[in-house]
């Protein structure tokens, strides 16, 4: 499993800033190259909601479905993956910190195909590390100009 995260500092509470992320069709919008994040049935928020995930590295699409394993407002939001080409991890977690929240995303993925996509993922994960960096900067600017 290759690991890792990225963190900012949010200056609104941290139910607001969960209420944010657990919106799913503000995902699309903050984060470079999603296209499709989408609820399976009904259940859109809440452990065990499902949705149908369609992303782009390096002009590849890949499609995964998503379940919420992990849902405590405000505290932390996690997943795993169902199905897709590269098995994955992680969440969220909102940490109340000096009249703000400190926001962080891990993420735990398997390379397909041992070394060469381990070798692959290196090249990548340079790449995937900065889309998530600047999704947190967007969401950390639209919550604090919102104010």
């Amino acid at each position: 499993m290759r690991r890792f995260s990225a963190r900012t500092f949010i200056r609104r509470s941290p139910a607001e800033v969960f209420d944010f992320i657990a919106d799913h069709r503000n995902v699309p919008r903050v984060l470079d190259g999603v296209s499709r994040w989408e609820p399976l049935g009904v259940k859109s928020r809440g452990a065990g909601a499902r949705y149908r995930v369609e992303m782009r590295t390096l002009g590849l699409p890949l499609r995964a479905v998503l379940r919420l394993d992990g849902w405590r407002r405000p505290e932390r939001i996690s997943w795993v993956s169902e199905g897709g080409l590269i098995p994955q991890s992680g969440g969220w977690t909102f940490t109340a910190r000096d009249g703000g929240v400190e926001l962080e995303l891990r993420l735990a993925y398997e390379p397909p195909a041992a070394a060469l996509g381990n070798f692959v993922a290196g090249r990548v994960e340079s790449l995937v590390k900065g889309r998530l960096e600047a999704a947190l900067e967007r969401i950390r600017a639209e919550l604090e100009e919102s104010r």
